[in-house]
Protein backbone atom coordinates (compact mmCIF):
# COMPACT_ATOMS: atom_id res chain seq x y z
CA UNK A 1 0.00 0.00 0.00
CA UNK A 2 1.47 3.59 -1.17
CA UNK A 3 0.37 6.45 -0.07
CA UNK A 4 1.49 9.74 -2.47
CA UNK A 5 -0.49 12.27 -1.05
CA UNK A 6 1.39 15.80 0.25
CA UNK A 7 -0.72 15.99 2.94
CA UNK A 8 -0.01 19.51 4.57
CA UNK A 9 1.99 18.79 7.86
CA UNK A 10 3.58 15.63 6.91
CA UNK A 11 7.59 15.44 6.22
CA UNK A 12 7.47 14.14 3.02
CA UNK A 13 5.61 12.27 0.66
CA UNK A 14 5.38 8.69 2.45
CA UNK A 15 5.07 5.35 0.94
CA UNK A 16 4.73 1.97 2.60
CA UNK A 17 6.14 -0.68 0.08
CA UNK A 18 8.62 -2.66 1.53
CA UNK A 19 12.18 -2.27 0.63
CA UNK A 20 14.05 -4.53 2.75
CA UNK A 21 15.76 -7.78 1.18
CA UNK A 22 15.78 -9.46 4.37
CA UNK A 23 14.02 -7.06 7.15
CA UNK A 24 10.77 -5.55 7.25
CA UNK A 25 11.40 -1.84 6.14
CA UNK A 26 9.00 0.24 4.70
CA UNK A 27 10.58 2.25 2.38
CA UNK A 28 10.27 5.83 4.56
CA UNK A 29 12.22 4.40 7.22
CA UNK A 30 15.09 2.93 4.94
CA UNK A 31 19.07 3.88 5.66
CA UNK A 32 19.95 3.27 2.02
CA UNK A 33 23.24 4.74 1.79
CA UNK A 34 26.48 2.54 2.61
CA UNK A 35 28.44 5.91 4.17
CA UNK A 36 25.36 6.46 6.66
CA UNK A 37 25.58 2.40 7.51
CA UNK A 38 29.03 2.53 8.52
CA UNK A 39 28.69 5.42 10.29
CA UNK A 40 26.04 3.71 12.24
CA UNK A 41 28.42 0.99 13.13
CA UNK A 42 31.20 3.07 14.00
CA UNK A 43 28.84 4.70 16.75
CA UNK A 44 27.39 1.57 17.65
CA UNK A 45 30.34 -0.92 16.85
CA UNK A 46 29.36 -4.18 19.03
CA UNK A 47 27.46 -6.37 17.21
CA UNK A 48 24.97 -9.85 17.55
CA UNK A 49 26.93 -12.45 15.28
CA UNK A 50 24.76 -15.00 13.97
CA UNK A 51 25.50 -18.05 12.48
CA UNK A 52 24.07 -21.34 11.70
CA UNK A 53 27.31 -24.01 11.41
CA UNK A 54 27.11 -27.65 11.30
CA UNK A 55 23.46 -27.89 12.92
CA UNK A 56 24.35 -25.11 15.53
CA UNK A 57 22.72 -22.01 15.69
CA UNK A 58 24.90 -19.49 17.82
CA UNK A 59 25.28 -15.49 18.63
CA UNK A 60 28.31 -14.11 19.91
CA UNK A 61 28.21 -10.03 21.00
CA UNK A 62 31.81 -9.18 18.93
CA UNK A 63 32.97 -5.63 18.30
CA UNK A 64 33.74 -4.54 14.35
CA UNK A 65 35.74 -1.96 12.63
CA UNK A 66 35.26 -1.02 9.15
CA UNK A 67 38.59 -1.83 7.39
CA UNK A 68 38.83 -0.38 3.86
CA UNK A 69 39.43 -3.37 1.02
CA UNK A 70 41.33 -4.10 -1.49
CA UNK A 71 38.51 -5.56 -3.60
CA UNK A 72 37.11 -2.38 -4.58
CA UNK A 73 33.35 -1.87 -3.29
CA UNK A 74 33.40 -4.85 -0.88
CA UNK A 75 32.76 -3.76 2.52
CA UNK A 76 34.68 -5.61 4.94
CA UNK A 77 34.15 -5.78 8.68
CA UNK A 78 36.70 -6.70 11.22
CA UNK A 79 36.18 -8.75 14.64
CA UNK A 80 37.46 -10.38 17.38
CA UNK A 81 36.52 -12.99 19.74
CA UNK A 82 37.72 -15.08 22.77
CA UNK A 83 39.51 -18.15 21.27
CA UNK A 84 37.80 -20.66 23.11
CA UNK A 85 34.35 -19.68 22.04
CA UNK A 86 32.79 -22.77 20.43
CA UNK A 87 31.34 -20.12 17.38
CA UNK A 88 35.14 -20.24 16.61
CA UNK A 89 34.27 -23.40 14.31
CA UNK A 90 32.05 -20.89 12.33
CA UNK A 91 34.87 -18.56 11.61
CA UNK A 92 37.58 -21.06 10.69
CA UNK A 93 34.66 -22.99 8.27
CA UNK A 94 33.72 -19.55 6.97
CA UNK A 95 31.10 -19.77 7.21
CA UNK A 96 27.48 -17.39 6.30
CA UNK A 97 26.92 -14.82 9.25
CA UNK A 98 24.69 -12.16 10.45
CA UNK A 99 25.41 -9.08 11.97
CA UNK A 100 23.28 -6.71 14.03
CA UNK A 101 23.95 -3.75 14.75
CA UNK A 102 21.71 -2.24 17.63
CA UNK A 103 21.12 0.82 19.47
CA UNK A 104 19.00 1.71 22.25
CA UNK A 105 15.70 2.00 20.91
CA UNK A 106 12.56 3.89 22.76
CA UNK A 107 8.74 3.65 23.46
CA UNK A 108 6.91 6.31 21.82
CA UNK A 109 3.27 6.62 24.11
CA UNK A 110 0.26 8.16 21.76
CA UNK A 111 0.20 10.25 25.14
CA UNK A 112 2.69 12.57 23.09
CA UNK A 113 0.70 12.79 19.83
CA UNK A 114 -1.16 16.16 19.23
CA UNK A 115 -2.20 15.43 15.62
CA UNK A 116 -2.42 11.94 14.23
CA UNK A 117 -3.65 10.14 17.10
CA UNK A 118 -2.69 6.32 16.65
CA UNK A 119 -1.39 3.32 18.39
CA UNK A 120 1.78 3.15 20.36
CA UNK A 121 4.61 2.30 18.60
CA UNK A 122 8.48 1.74 19.05
CA UNK A 123 11.13 4.12 17.93
CA UNK A 124 14.53 2.38 16.49
CA UNK A 125 17.89 2.40 14.55
CA UNK A 126 19.64 -0.91 13.55
CA UNK A 127 21.77 -2.15 10.58
CA UNK A 128 21.86 -5.88 9.41
CA UNK A 129 24.98 -7.30 7.50
CA UNK A 130 25.19 -10.56 5.91
CA UNK A 131 28.42 -11.97 4.38
CA UNK A 132 30.99 -14.90 5.64
CA UNK A 133 33.10 -15.07 7.97
CA UNK A 134 36.90 -14.98 6.60
CA UNK A 135 39.69 -16.10 9.70
CA UNK A 136 43.06 -14.31 9.78
CA UNK A 137 45.71 -16.27 10.28
CA UNK A 138 48.62 -13.51 9.88
CA UNK A 139 49.11 -12.33 13.53
CA UNK A 140 50.78 -9.00 12.62
CA UNK A 141 47.35 -8.68 10.77
CA UNK A 142 45.48 -10.04 13.79
CA UNK A 143 46.98 -7.43 16.22
CA UNK A 144 46.42 -4.63 13.70
CA UNK A 145 42.68 -5.54 13.99
CA UNK A 146 43.15 -5.50 17.46
CA UNK A 147 44.93 -2.21 17.52
CA UNK A 148 42.10 -0.45 15.56
CA UNK A 149 39.20 -1.94 17.66
CA UNK A 150 41.44 -0.29 20.95
CA UNK A 151 41.73 2.77 19.27
CA UNK A 152 37.67 3.33 18.24
CA UNK A 153 36.83 2.64 21.65
CA UNK A 154 39.01 4.28 23.38
CA UNK A 155 37.95 7.40 21.03
CA UNK A 156 34.53 7.06 22.83
CA UNK A 157 35.84 7.91 26.32
CA UNK A 158 38.08 10.59 26.15
CA UNK A 159 40.93 10.97 28.86
CA UNK A 160 40.43 13.18 30.85
CA UNK A 161 43.38 15.34 32.28
CA UNK A 162 46.33 12.98 33.52
CA UNK A 163 45.20 10.40 31.89
CA UNK A 164 46.49 9.33 28.25
CA UNK A 165 44.62 6.91 25.58
CA UNK A 166 45.70 3.24 26.37
CA UNK A 167 47.08 0.86 23.72
CA UNK A 168 47.66 -2.71 23.51
CA UNK A 169 51.55 -1.77 23.86
CA UNK A 170 51.10 -0.88 27.88
CA UNK A 171 51.30 -4.96 28.30
CA UNK A 172 54.08 -6.26 29.11
CA UNK A 173 55.80 -8.37 25.82
CA UNK A 174 54.48 -11.52 27.99
CA UNK A 175 51.06 -10.38 28.36
CA UNK A 176 50.78 -9.79 24.60
CA UNK A 177 51.79 -12.96 24.05
CA UNK A 178 49.33 -14.37 26.55
CA UNK A 179 46.51 -13.06 24.46
CA UNK A 180 47.67 -13.14 21.42
CA UNK A 181 46.85 -16.87 21.96
CA UNK A 182 43.88 -16.16 23.65
CA UNK A 183 42.22 -13.90 21.03
CA UNK A 184 40.39 -15.10 17.58
CA UNK A 185 40.60 -12.04 15.10
CA UNK A 186 38.31 -12.63 11.57
CA UNK A 187 36.96 -10.21 8.69
CA UNK A 188 33.31 -10.60 7.52
CA UNK A 189 32.78 -9.93 3.49
CA UNK A 190 29.44 -8.44 3.66
CA UNK A 191 27.21 -9.32 0.42
CA UNK A 192 24.21 -7.28 1.61
CA UNK A 193 24.10 -4.30 4.36
CA UNK A 194 20.23 -3.11 5.44
CA UNK A 195 19.60 -0.28 7.22
CA UNK A 196 16.52 0.89 9.30
CA UNK A 197 15.84 4.31 11.37
CA UNK A 198 12.68 4.90 12.72
CA UNK A 199 12.22 7.67 13.65
CA UNK A 200 8.61 8.77 12.96
CA UNK A 201 9.66 10.23 10.09
CA UNK A 202 6.16 10.10 8.62
CA UNK A 203 4.41 11.90 11.59
CA UNK A 204 2.95 15.51 11.51
CA UNK A 205 6.08 17.86 12.67
CA UNK A 206 3.67 18.86 15.95
CA UNK A 207 3.69 15.02 16.72
CA UNK A 208 7.36 14.96 16.24
CA UNK A 209 7.84 18.16 18.63
CA UNK A 210 5.74 16.67 21.06
CA UNK A 211 7.51 12.68 20.94
CA UNK A 212 10.72 14.76 21.12
CA UNK A 213 10.10 16.67 24.28
CA UNK A 214 8.26 12.88 25.78
CA UNK A 215 11.43 11.13 24.83
CA UNK A 216 13.45 13.58 26.70
CA UNK A 217 11.90 13.45 30.18
CA UNK A 218 12.84 9.83 29.99
CA UNK A 219 15.82 8.88 32.55
CA UNK A 220 16.47 5.99 30.27
CA UNK A 221 18.85 5.62 27.98
CA UNK A 222 17.25 4.78 24.68
CA UNK A 223 14.31 7.70 25.43
CA UNK A 224 17.08 10.45 25.09
CA UNK A 225 19.15 8.75 22.19
CA UNK A 226 15.82 8.52 19.76
CA UNK A 227 14.89 12.56 21.38
CA UNK A 228 18.25 13.57 20.18
CA UNK A 229 18.36 11.66 16.70
CA UNK A 230 14.93 12.89 16.02
CA UNK A 231 16.03 16.61 16.76
CA UNK A 232 18.74 16.43 14.13
CA UNK A 233 16.42 15.44 11.31
CA UNK A 234 13.14 17.57 12.83
CA UNK A 235 13.56 19.70 9.47
CA UNK A 236 14.31 17.46 7.09
CA UNK A 237 12.23 17.36 3.86
CA UNK A 238 10.48 20.20 4.91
Amino acid sequence: MSDQENRPGLVRTTTWDDVGRHTFVPEHYEMSGTREQLAHIAAHPVAQMFTAHEGQLQVTAAPFIHTPSRAGDTVLLSGHMAGRNPQRAAVLAGAPVLLQFAAPGAYISPRWFRVGKTAPTWSYVTVQARGRLVPIDDMAEQMAVIDRTVALMEARTPPVPGEVAWVPDSLSTAQIERYRTMILAFHVEVEHMEGICRLNQEKHRADRESIIAGLERQRDAGGRHIAALMRTRLDEGE
